[in-house]
């Protein structure tokens, strides 16, 4: 049984908020442990801060967190201003280090210290009075799908240390939350690309080895073969559908109607900076182990681009991109 969290989404877009309270509403399960959504609260971009995060932590009266934020492509911390006066919106584990530091009798912040962080002296006081406060509630487990941020152990252990908990987990690459059409019957099967406007689809059928798949999931990719808005689940029928969601989403979710929402971790091209500063960036495709597959059962596997990039809840390989900090 799924143990209760309080969800906070801090920053992100209006779409984004729709698509991870539609998860929570219809499916309402987060692996791998897992956890379900006792409440899910929003705090808006104009409003978003550390500060603002550990305030709403402590008026929880949870001890389990989701914890859904932009998160930094090396892992080093989130796209989040620390106190709201801050001009530029970070919150490094550097930053969370400095600040402990200074909990356990370090010096004040030097000058050198609040240019870096973006906050002054008074307001590291005032974020470690929150630290305190937070710490107080013992916190059990924090999952953080914050893209990237299981990919820096050392800046996830610092965050689960600053805020007391027990463990903390995170994503070592993307975090997908999505809400898209569902088509069902044989017709749709065999038409579904007519609804691939403007190319860089990706299209997943299930099971692989079958000349005509029963179910595919299709993305629309961006320049950094990230989802983009686009995107349809389309089945041979009602039961098709219900098998796979049960099989690789949730075991006991099933869809009655309209749209679906979708939550898994992607598989992004890496981003490499040339040392040259006037040269673009380039991109080279990102590498992942590939799913055990299971030729007995109906659903058991996918086919499609390499490398996989769409991870579902139940899939092998999301528990294993999910990095722990205990």
């Amino acid at each position: 049984m799924a143990a209760a969290a309080h969800v906070i989404t801090v920053g992100l877009g209006h779409h984004l908020n729709q698509n991870i309270r539609a998860w929570f509403r219809q499916f309402n399960f987060l692996p791998p442990i897992p956890l379900s959504a006792a409440t899910v609260d929003t705090v808006l971009l104009h409003d978003a801060s550390f500060a603002k995060l550990l305030r709403l932590m402590f008026a929880s009266p949870h001890r389990n967190f989701i914890l859904i934020i932009h998160g930094h492509e090396d892992g080093s911390g989130l796209f989040l201003k620390l106190e709201p006066s801050q001009v530029h919106p970070h919150t490094l584990h550097f930053d969370l280090q400095r600040l402990m530091d200074l909990d356990d009798g370090g010096p004040e912040l030097s000058r050198r210290d609040q240019a870096t962080m973006g906050i002054s002296q008074r307001e590291s006081h005032q974020v470690l009075d929150l630290m305190h406060k937070v710490r107080d509630k013992r916190i059990d487990c924090i999952e953080f799908r914050s893209c990237n941020l299981g990919r820096n152990k050392l800046s996830l252990d610092r965050f689960r240390r600053f805020f007391g908990a027990r463990q903390a987990g995170a994503p070592n690459i993307h975090t997908l939350f999505g809400l898209v059409p569902v088509l069902t019957g044989p017709h749709s099967m065999q038409t579904h690309k007519h609804h691939h406007p403007g190319g860089n689809w990706e299209t997943y059928i299930f099971p692989k080895w079958m000349d005509e798949p029963k179910l595919v999931c299709c993305f629309q990719l961006n320049k950094l073969s990230k989802p983009e808005s686009g995107g349809h689940v389309v089945a041979d029928n009602a039961d098709t559908l219900n098998a796979w969601i049960k099989k690789f989403v949730m075991p006991t979710g099933s869809h009655s109607g309209g749209e679906i929402a979708m939550h898994g971790l992607w598989v992004a091209d890496i981003k490499v900076t040339s040392v040259d500063p006037h040269a673009k960036p380039r991109f080279v495709p990102a590498s992942i182990e590939f799913d055990s597959e299971d030729f007995k059962d109906p659903l058991g596997g996918w086919g499609g681009p390499a490398p996989r990039r769409f991870i579902p809840p139940l899939a092998e390989n999301y528990a294993k991109h999910i990095i722990y900090s205990r």
